[in-house]
């Protein structure tokens, strides 16, 4: 049995944990920016949150899940802190692994939470993989994972919708599709991943993800993301997908243009995850602040991840 059948079999019948998700971004380190080469990085700065940094910084760049919001709750102190520094004048964007809503509805979402957010504020994989469609219109038909609340029809694609149950109908189905691109992992299961995966064995096309990340923290749990079954397809089918968000520069990039184009070093990333976040901020010459007490690494021993992944954060804080 490979490392993957494993991974497998144990996550078939138990939700995924924060060592093992942590271990799963280190196995698939390869398929990840590099990030700069930080030989004088020793140890992060320990702070009790964001407040004392709020004027080293010209702009705030913060991840969402496990450092705004678990699911549908805002953080405690994180809608305060988020005024507190647009009061200041201090430019703050969201930048989101997001890939099932649209930015209208992620903006709602974030509104009725109590975030004073604007739509030019936000920036998600699904947007940014929007974009990348409009830019270079995809021919051919068009597989789209997703449930049918995610508005495939907003992609600009010709697509037909990848669900229901995982049956010999299904597959044939992904057999006529020239390329797939995953949006969300609601309902899907181990049983839908091997049709794709049968599918892809034995004719490789073009996968795109809008959600990179391999778990997210809902409420008191860790799901699994689109990224985890999209790396583990990349390495059971020799398929290379294309990756939309953090921690790929292109989510960088846009968020920097956003925010006009400052001095990277002067805008300060805040993620909740060392391979995402921290390591794609550091990649695009940003600070990073990672915060420990809700995200993916919640539980863990921090120094001895930062040691283990070479990914050193310029600070580390419990909460915003």
């Amino acid at each position: 049995m490979t490392s993957s059948d494993t991974t497998s079999a144990i996550h078939d019948l138990l939700p995924p944990t924060p060592r093992w998700a942590f271990s799963e971004y280190e196995r698939v380190r390869h398929r990840l920016p590099r990030g700069p080469s930080r030989p004088d990085a020793a140890v992060p700065e320990a702070q009790p949150s964001l407040g004392p940094l709020a004027d080293r910084f010209d702009a705030f760049v913060f991840d969402a899940f496990g450092v705004l919001n678990t699911g549908d709750r805002a953080l405690t102190h994180a809608v305060t802190r988020f005024a507190e520094l647009q009061q200041a004048g201090k430019p703050c964007l969201i930048l989101s692994n997001a890939a099932t809503a649209s930015t209208a509805r992620l903006l709602e979402k974030y509104r009725r939470m109590g975030f004073g957010v604007g739509e030019s504020q936000l920036i998600s994989s699904r947007w940014l993989l929007e974009q990348a469609l409009a830019d270079n219109p995809r021919q051919g038909l068009w597989g789209v994972i997703a449930p049918l609340e995610a508005n495939p029809q907003t992609l600009g694609v010709n697509y037909l919708s990848i669900q229901g149950e995982p049956n010999a109908n299904l597959r044939e189905r992904m057999d006529r599709c020239d390329g797939f691109i995953f949006l969300s992992t609601r309902d899907w299961t181990r049983s839908h991943q091997a049709l794709l995966e049968a599918s892809l064995a034995s004719y490789p096309r073009p996968l795109e993800v809008a959600n990179p990340d391999l778990v997210a923290p809902r409420d008191d749990r860790l799901t699994l993301e689109p990224g985890f079954f999209s790396h583990q397809l990349a390495d059971r089918t020799g398929i290379t997908p294309v990756f939309y968000g953090k921690p790929y520069s292109p989510a960088f990039q846009a968020a920097l243009d956003r925010l006009g184009n400052p001095a990277p070093e002067r805008v300060l990333m805040v993620g909740d995850t060392l391979h995402t976040d921290i390591l794609g901020g550091q990649s695009a010459g940003m600070g990073t602040l990672l915060v420990t007490d809700y995200g993916s690494l919640n539980g863990l021993d921090i120094g001895a991840c930062i040691t283990r992944s070479g990914i050193t954060p310029d600070v580390v804080a419990p909460h915003i």
